[in-house]
């Protein structure tokens, strides 16, 4: 750092006195000829120096053009250093009570250059932004670098939030737990180890270690160490500190503190070296990392920043007062100075310090952050997680909302091995052909986020009962996951009563489309039913006419019938499993009944179609068979029946019928042929177009939809029982499915109010 006089305002720039053509064709030549040719009224040139034979230094009288009460205590005009290194500029300011600012930075104690302070124009590496600079660019930044700190806006485009202290080269990787036991000063100090991330010693991870575990801390690669926190507060308006090289620069380090960090670091070590326990010897040997926390009360903001000594913690005592090293053949090699020493200046000036960056692991907390979420999202979406089926969408969609910080513990449930096919669109690769697809995914989830716990069912639920392990996860987890893109399981799932909310993703067979089905909180609207409101809205929108037409399939072993695969690119299948991972986090916090079917056009654009119907059911047992009819379409039935008021009308009812469970879902009522009539007391449906109607109904839906029964409306005033017609209609309904065993359906529709709808079937 520059000397200046008390008498001074100025801080004295070194070096040698130099002419402009002694510059080279760089960045101080542009300089000089902008100022010179045309930023007279800007800037004047009072000298040019070169320091250290390589740095050439442009001292500047500045206009600053700040009004007359800038937020920090800038002048008028400012006089500053513009210094070359390797043509990078750094902007000295050379007036000895310049004000400490955001997005200004102090130098290094041992710098060369003048002044205690560098501002800094631009964010961007040098090598990025080196191209967009000249002489006349350096003085527009630094007009504009002063007018922000006139209005105390300094945060710009180019320029993110200051922050305390300068980066450092090498980055420790420590997980929320660990370093949460660094910060509270009423614990004990903590042991552990440092170990290179990879082959790069940029990033170091630390790993908690006893004191005990280790005859020979030094002789660890990296090292082992024990640590605490120091924490200090300094009047600070932002500069960001280089970090100090050598444990006597600790007492000069922080521009406006308040303590003695030296004496701060003497007082935590004398507590941990009064440990007069057997490992005391071994304590002796540890190397010291400590992480320095500054409280900036001119911003309300704390940082933190570890630095690592490269001596031993007796070697540090012996610096510091506190030891002296005993003769050979004493029990211990260090012994207590009684009363504490002196510090010896010139050996704390000969240890070392490195310092570096925290980062932590990549844990939930942290990748939450990292995508933009907060606790109440995680919270939201469920902590424990069910998940069923680890195909193609599974893997995609739970490797990346784990990557967005979601779930604390998953349980994940297939039974199927990894084989050659699943490589056109699974996460997982060659090394996991032929074993479990639980067990490598799992793996592949911890290598992400290690504190993320995981477990694994090897069971496949489809139309067999859930084991008693799957059902106390299905029980005891916050949310299930169904990835299985089966009809059974997700059948399966919603006849077992005692089980958290579902919510199922899947892609339709041409892999053009991914479909997501959210359960409401209740779960009154269960994947079953919304099975049957999903087929609906395919086949009231034309745009989806074509939504579950069968695709492409490859045979994918033995020439068998079965064996086959969906021919789906991997490029598409990724593009579908984000945008269903993205709709999984925003609907899984909502307490509503949802359905989405997202789509890739043919020109390569989404298009989306979203429903959350309405929340509500009937349903009723009859012949052993439950028979269930949603809200939603319920409410299509009125709307049917207000358009032909005041007349009766009806038509046809389709529905979902699984005889393995003995569940029939009414899923939607198609309108009275043309052939019907109807007046304020009777209808009679007619025949015409019924067999197309329900074709095309069941063409649209893979034959999911069929003829469950009738519906017919009441006219106003009436009420919604069945009437003996209605009676009489229901026998012959039964005659007619006797072959389908099972029981017909009736739907009466009426006014709104008390009991609008009576589903009815022959029992």
């Amino acid at each position: 750092m520059s000397e200046v006089s008390e008498d001074e305002p100025f801080f004295e720039v070194g070096g040698d006195r130099i002419s402009p053509d002694q510059l080279g064709e760089g960045l101080a030549r542009s300089l000089i000829d902008f100022v010179s040719g045309h930023g007279g009224h800007t800037a004047v040139v009072e000298e040019l120096r070169r320091i250290d034979g390589n740095i050439d230094v442009v001292v500047l009288n500045m206009t600053t053009c700040v009004s007359q009460e800038p937020k920090f205590e800038v002048l008028p005009e400012e006089r500053l250093a513009v210094a070359f290194i390797n043509d990078e500029p750094a902007i000295v300011p050379l007036r000895k009570d310049f004000p400490l600012t955001p997005h200004s930075y102090g130098l290094p104690v041992e710098s060369v250059l003048p002044g205690s302070m560098t501002i800094c124009l631009d964010d961007r590496p040098w090598e990025d932004a080196k191209a967009d600079y000249s002489g006349a660019e350096i003085i527009r930044r630094v007009i504009s670098w002063f007018g922000r700190v006139d209005t105390g806006d300094v945060d710009d485009a180019l320029q993110l939030p200051h922050t305390i202290f300068l980066p450092a080269e090498q980055t420790i990787v420590m997980s929320s737990k660990l370093q949460a036991k660094f910060c509270d000063p009423a614990k004990p100090p903590v042991f552990l180890r440092l170990k290179s991330l990879g082959e790069s010693d940029k990033y170091l991870v630390a790993e908690a270690a006893e004191i005990a575990e280790t005859s020979d801390p030094t002789g660890d690669a990296v090292g082992a160490f024990v640590g605490f926190t120091l924490g200090v507060r300094a009047q600070n308006s932002g500069a960001m500190w280089h970090r100090p090289q050598h444990l006597g620069h600790l007492r000069y380090m922080l521009a406006g503190g308040q303590e003695d960090l030296l004496d701060l670091l003497r007082s935590r070590l004398d507590e941990i070296l009064r440990n007069p326990g057997p490992d005391l010897e071994r304590l002796y040997q540890f190397r010291l990392l400590f992480q320095f926390v500054v409280f900036n009360e001119g911003h309300d903001n704390v940082e933190p920043m570890f630095l690592g000594t490269e001596a031993s913690l007796g070697e540090i005592g012996v610096a510091t007062g506190l030891l002296f090293e005993t003769p050979r053949g004493v029990g211990h090699s260090y012994g207590r100075c009684l009363p504490i020493g002196e510090i010896d200046e010139e050996l704390v000036e000969g240890i070392r310090l490195v310092s570096a960056n925290l980062s932590f692991s990549f844990e939930g907390e942290v990748a939450t952050i990292y995508a933009g979420n907060d606790e109440e999202w995680r919270a939201g979406i469920g902590k424990s997680v069910v998940m069923l089926g680890a195909g193609s969408i599974g893997s995609q969609c739970i490797t990346t909302l784990v990557r967005e910080g979601a779930f604390e513990k998953l349980t994940i449930v297939d039974d199927d091995i990894f084989a050659p096919h699943n490589l056109a669109r699974h996460v997982l690769r060659g090394p996991a052909l032929g074993n479990s697809k639980t067990a490598m995914l799992s793996d592949d989830l911890r290598a992400i986020r290690a504190d993320l716990c995981i477990e694994t069912i090897s069971e496949k639920i489809s139309t067999t009962q859930p084991s008693e392990t799957l059902n106390e996860a299905l029980a005891t987890s916050d949310r299930i996951l169904d990835f299985t893109a089966s009809l059974g399981a997700s059948r399966t799932i919603s006849a077992i009563s005692q089980r958290s909310r579902a919510i199922s993703a899947f892609f339709n067979p041409a892999g053009s489309s991914v479909v997501v089905l959210q359960e409401d909180a209740s779960k009154t609207l269960d994947l079953a039913t919304l099975e049957a409101l999903y087929y609906a809205e395919i086949c009231h929108n034309k745009s989806l006419f074509d939504h579950l037409r069968p695709g492409d399939q490859a045979v994918v072993s033995g020439g068998q019938c079965r064996a086959v695969t969906s021919r789906i690119p991997a490029s598409r299948a990724a593009i579908l499993s984000s945008i269903a991972a993205s709709e999984l986090g925003k609907v899984m916090s909502s307490p509503d009944p949802s359905i989405t079917i997202a789509s890739i056009n043919a020109d390569g654009g989404t298009s989306m179609h979203r429903s959350i119907p309405a929340i509500g059911k009937m349903s009723l047992d009859a012949a052993g068979w439950k028979i269930c009819l949603a809200g939603a379409v319920a409410r299509r039935l009125q709307k049917l029946r207000e358009a032909h008021l005041p007349s009766e009308t009806g038509g046809i009812l389709l529905g979902v019928v699984d005889h393995a469970r003995k569940r029939i879902e009414v899923s939607m009522g198609l309108e009275a042929p043309p052939d019907s009539s109807g007046s304020p007391s009777s209808f009679e449906r007619g025949v015409q177009g019924t067999i197309d109607s329900i074709a095309e109904a069941r063409s649209r839906t893979m034959h999911q939809l069929t003829y469950i029964g009738e519906w017919h409306s009441h006219p106003r005033g009436a009420q919604t029982a069945p009437s003996p017609t209605d009676a009489a209609q229901l026998v012959l309904l039964r005659e007619e499915l006797l072959a389908e065993q099972r029981p017909p359906v009736m739907v009466i529709v009426g006014d709104s109010g008390t009991n609008p709808i009576s589903l009815e079937v022959y029992q």
